[in-house]
């Protein structure tokens, strides 16, 4: 997945909604945390969890599937070929008239595998994916087309795991501090890390607000699933997209350089950084970092407009260059 996940359209988002609403309420509104295997009893879907190492499960699985309306061995030679070459983590596939989820459970840990599980429900509910070979990794598989796919899947697996409006509705009640990430983690099943992306976009999606999946900065051992640069993912919301265009994530890298302490775990670091909004005109967010000791965990929260500034010191940023300020006592 690139660090900005393509935005989708508003009709896709809004079709997407409706599906996860309808599934919902066919289940009986359940209560958090959802439980997968009963979405998966709904959908009619099955679960199977596969290793490279079970050579004669993969090779059953390709002669048994069809991919994009093909058969996959009139493609490749075995299932471990489409696996190495993909870096696929989960699939949705349809063999002998079932549907279902294979993951690959040498490569995706318990604690993830709820979202992977998730991402292909929503492959298979929307039905304008359903041709085109399904796979999910962490890197680019194909060009924008796909790109998009995945990203409504995954818009669609966070819709289903939170529960579609019902997390929006208990984490408006709350402050937006770490805290309350932590304790609707706990409440709806999920990790920190997904319950951060979705406390960004979708607690008040109109707030500026972004969020950092991260390496830290003073240990290089923080967060392997950076590719190049810094940063593995950038959630924002649509208030910060619209109204900060120009907040690019080594941008807003840079101002968690600046708070970071050299702790490894926990609480990292914190403290305002001014950001400028696309009039020009500059804004004061509170930035928060936390470490789980695998990723670093940053939230950049909107406060108020900036006023009475000089340029003796505390970092700031418009678009694409970098200046220091502070502000005025």
């Amino acid at each position: 997945m690139p660090v900005l996940e393509p935005q989708i359209g508003q009709y896709e988002v809004q079709d997407i909604n409706d599906r996860i609403a309808r599934l919902l309420r066919d289940m009986g509104n359940p209560q958090p945390p959802l439980r997968l295997e009963e979405v998966r009893a709904q959908q009619k879907l099955d679960l199977t969890y596969y290793s490279k190492s079970d050579l004669g499960l993969l090779d059953e699985i390709a002669h048994r599937t069809v991919l994009a309306g093909k058969a996959v061995v009139s493609a490749v030679k075995s299932m471990r070929e489409v696996v190495e070459r993909y870096g696929i983590r989960g699939m949705l596939m349809h063999a002998d008239g079932n549907r279902r989820i294979f993951i690959d459970k040498d490569e995706v840990k318990q604690l993830k595998r709820r979202f992977v599980i998730a991402h292909e429900i929503a492959h298979d509910l929307l039905d304008w994916h359903r041709e085109l070979l399904l796979g999910d990794n962490e890197s680019t598989l194909s060009p924008v087309c796909h790109q998009m796919m995945e990203a409504e899947a995954n818009y669609g697996a966070r819709r289903l795991i939170f529960l579609g409006d019902r997390f929006q509705q208990e984490a408006r009640d709350y402050d937006f501090n770490w805290k309350t990430v932590s304790d609707l983690r706990s409440r709806f099943g999920n990790t920190l890390t997904t319950t951060l992306w979705q406390m960004i976009c979708e607690r008040d999606p109109s707030h500026p607000t972004f969020g950092l999946i991260s390496k830290h900065p003073y240990y290089a051992d923080i967060c392997k699933k950076v590719k190049e640069g810094s940063v593995a993912y950038f959630p924002r919301s649509q208030g910060l997209i619209k109204q900060f265009p120009a907040l690019t994530p080594e941008i807003a890298y840079a101002a968690v350089c600046q708070h970071a302490t050299r702790r490894k775990s926990g609480p990292i670091g914190s403290g305002e950084s001014i950001f400028y909004d696309a009039n020009g005109e500059p804004h004061l967010f509170e930035v928060y970092s936390f470490c789980n000791r695998y990723d670093l965990l940053t939230y950049g929260l909107y406060l108020k407009p900036y006023s009475h500034i000089h340029a003796i010191g505390t970092f700031a940023a418009r678009g694409s260059s970098e200046k220091h300020y502070r502000r005025e006592n």
